[in-house]
């Protein structure tokens, strides 16, 4: 089989950390049906005019966006509905049938303050989190909402700026990942304040927002943006870096501290500056380092497994020990555990622009 630039690239790049490279996407796999996701698309992703939230499987019944959605997710009440968030810095939030595209719910924010793209659900599914930024002090925001009516209940402070993904962990606390940058809404997406960001992984009470903890990484320049949890308890974060020196993109919260993953040079070239997810599967972890177009895996105790070729990936999203990723040029990669060696990764393409998160596709 010949070797395409990019592999060359990925195995001149990764040998000093002794990864494992799959094979590349060469083509679309034919043996087995694309993965179901519900996820957000647009209909070009340079040039975005139209946005939707569904199954891209089944887009004549998908609900219609006057922006970019960023995080979805099925509602827990497992009647058929989801709730999808607006991209930051956004003003909606929608729950929605997703099979008859009928709108059941929505919540506008006011001038007072903007989402930053996640949410998260309370363990008896009566609340919904969602991160948000208090647009007259620009600090950060956890917005508690009614999860069945999307009626705002009452705001948290997050003990940072520029809060992004919430996630409800297996001992009930909320994890927020605080990225330490501000952006408003009359500046779009321009970071305003790198020269004295602050990020840092809080960890919240979910019963009144009460900050527990909050865990910082020895760089500031290094973003805190994803959160996930293995099964055995251990939290990994996606990392974006504002910075000039090369850091991992993914860290561990050992104890009462953030450390980084294993990485040498090679691994942190391979990797780039930009994670755009973070999911717990199999025995590990794994990062979208979306500008770099790879998918790197780390396992839970911080060691580097595997870095796959993904071009413009994004969205991860654990099935078990198989990952799935989707990326923003259309694609879908399924990755699966190989006895050991390089993990097999098939490919399937759609003829959108899907966005940064998905769920499972639920038939």
């Amino acid at each position: 089989m010949a070797t395409d630039p990019l592999r060359r690239r990925l195995l001149a790049a990764v040998p000093a950390a002794g990864l494992l490279l799959a094979a590349p996407p060469l083509r679309a796999a034919v043996a087995q049906s694309a993965p179901r996701l519900l996820t957000c698309w647009s209909d070009s992703a340079e040039r975005p005019s139209a946005f939707h939230a569904g199954r891209p499987h089944a887009a004549s019944s998908a609900l219609a966006l006057p922006a970019r959605g960023h995080d979805i997710a099925w509602h827990p009440a497992s009647d058929g509905s989801a709730v999808v968030a607006a991209r930051r810095p956004g003003s909606f939030l929608v729950r929605w049938h997703v099979a008859s595209g009928r709108e059941l719910a929505r919540f506008d924010a006011d001038d007072d303050i903007r989402f930053e793209g996640h949410f998260a659900f309370s363990r008896d599914a009566r609340l919904l989190f969602a991160t948000a930024t208090d647009l007259d002090s620009g600090d950060g925001r956890l917005g508690v909402h009614d999860a069945r009516t999307l009626e705002q209940i009452a705001l948290w402070e997050v003990g940072g700026i520029g809060p992004h993904a919430v996630a409800l962990l297996a001992d009930g606390r909320l994890a927020v990942a605080n990225g330490g940058i501000l952006t408003l809404p009359e500046t779009g997406r321009v970071k305003r304040n790198l020269d004295s960001m602050d990020p840092s992984l809080a960890l919240l009470d979910p019963a009144g927002g009460r900050l527990l903890s909050q865990h910082r990484l020895p760089d500031a320049f290094m973003s805190v943006r994803h959160v996930a949890q293995a099964a055995d308890g251990t939290v990994g974060v996606a990392l974006q870096n504002e910075g000039r020196e090369p850091r991992p993109l993914f860290a561990l919260l050992d104890g009462e501290r953030l450390r980084y993953g294993e990485a040498d040079d090679a691994l942190l070239a391979a990797c780039g500056t930009y994670a755009g997810d973070v999911a717990a599967v199999g025995g590990g972890f794994a990062v979208s380092c979306t500008r770099a177009g790879v998918t790197a895996l780390w396992a839970r105790d911080g060691r580097p497994l595997a870095v796959l070729p993904t071009p413009r990936v994004c969205a991860l999203l654990p099935e078990g020990d198989v990952l799935l990723a989707t990326g923003d040029g259309g694609d879908v990669w399924r990755v699966a555990p190989a006895g050991g060696g390089a993990p097999t990764l098939a490919r399937w393409h759609f003829g959108v622009a899907l966005d940064n998160h998905a769920d499972a596709g639920r038939g």
